[in-house]
């Protein structure tokens, strides 16, 4: 049973005559704008466990900036437009902020391009003052990672409106290829946590049950599409498989040392999360169950989503990641050991190929953890999701 927002063919107009109306001309820009920022990010931390930071000019570096700046100046135009030449009476499809008007999604891209334009001189600054840098996490980055983080969001947002106040099926499919590239960001917030050598510890279940259902529970809510959950997590683990195969296309070396690892071609990130699973899972669930309102029927999806999480998607990834660590991984498809930069420990030495942590403390104890952690979560993503179904300005 489906109530709530109503689900619509992937290949079919949901209203009659909707077809005839174009996509507006910044939702495909700001899709693209997105992309190049999702590509220069993953591609910025390759550059770094490759070859070390030599320049701020790096590619990587580029499409980053050059994302964001298109992003912001598309959104300061609708901003202008909204403010300056619409007139009175169609200005409700607007949000007041600082004496001037835009979709909310707007506002929220052009908050991320400021503090992505923003973070570029600061990191080049940074270097210049502390010595070039071979880590990922510092000011500058955080800046330019929460920056990313909101240009993304509020061109999620953009095209959600588009979604709910059309009605097609075309914002309906970006809404969920933008949402993998959300699912995307978050895996890579969580970069160390989730890496293959750390899947069998009692931790890493509990952040991944923290981090994952509440977000994939939103985008069931929120997508018009029978299997959009599934679809956004297919488009993550597309999109992290390319850079998989794409990047040690590349020949590079490192430039700063010490030197632990050989190197000699782009290195790339680690295989994408299983989530197409649970994905699967909670599509299925939701026309089961479907998306009335009420307390009830929120807490039994939640309970449903957190109980074939566990059941799921910990299983998979914990069989997953026993094959990532053996020697049978390691091609072209999986990434295997490549995924090592050069500041690691040398090539063939066992802390490569085994687990870290508290493999052998797990106990039902934190199985009930991740259980409580998941439900709770996908209860909090389908109060956002209902929230979204509703945005339209």
């Amino acid at each position: 049973m489906q109530t709530g927002s109503a689900a619509i063919s992937p290949f079919a107009e949901h209203a009659s005559g909707a077809a005839k109306v174009p996509m507006p001309w910044h939702v495909g820009v700001l899709v693209a704008a997105v992309f190049a920022g999702a590509i220069g990010g993953p591609w910025d931390i390759s550059w770094h466990m490759t070859i070390g930071r030599d320049t701020f000019w790096t590619p990587a570096h580029l499409a980053i900036y050059l994302g964001g700046a298109t992003a912001g100046f598309v959104c300061g135009w609708l901003a202008i437009r909204a403010t300056f030449l619409t007139p009175a009476g169609e200005r409700s499809g607007a949000v007041r902020c600082w004496g001037g008007r835009a979709p909310f999604g707007a506002w929220v891209v052009i908050w991320g391009a400021i503090a992505m334009l923003t973070a570029g001189p600061f990191d080049d600054w940074w270097h210049n003052a502390y010595g070039l840098d071979v880590k990922i996490i510092s000011p500058p980055h955080v800046l330019l990672f929460l920056g990313g983080v909101a240009a993304r969001l509020g061109a999620w947002l953009l095209v959600l409106r588009e979604q709910n106040r059309t009605g097609r099926a075309a914002p309906a499919w970006l809404f969920c290829i933008v949402a993998g590239l959300l699912i995307e960001e978050l895996s890579v917030i969580f970069t160390a946590e989730f890496w293959p050598n750390r899947e069998h510890e009692s931790s890493y279940f509990l952040v991944t049950a923290l981090a994952y259902p509440g977000l994939l529970v939103a985008i069931s809510r929120a997508t018009r599409l029978r299997w959009g959950t599934t679809i956004a997590a297919a488009s993550y683990m597309l999109f992290v498989g390319g850079l998989i195969w794409i990047l040690p296309l590349f020949a590079a070396e490192p430039k700063l040392g010490p030197i632990y690892h050989h190197v000699s071609h782009m290195v790339p990130p680690p295989f994408p999360q299983w989530l197409i699973v649970p994905a699967f899972a909670i599509d299925a669930v939701r026309a089961r169950i479907g998306t009335g309102p009420g307390l009830r029927p929120a807490l039994l999806f939640a309970i449903a989503v957190g109980f074939l999480f566990v059941a799921l998607f910990l299983p998979t990834q914990w069989v997953f990641s026993e094959f990532y660590l053996s020697p049978a991984a390691d091609n072209w498809f999986f990434g295997g050991n490549r995924i090592w930069g050069y500041v690691s420990s040398p090539a063939g030495t066992p802390v490569l190929s085994e687990f870290w942590g508290d493999e052998t403390t797990w106990s039902w104890l934190w199985v009930a953890r991740a259980f409580v952690a998941a439900t709770a979560t996908a209860f909090l993503g389908r109060q956002f999701g209902n929230w979204m179904n509703e945005v339209k300005r």
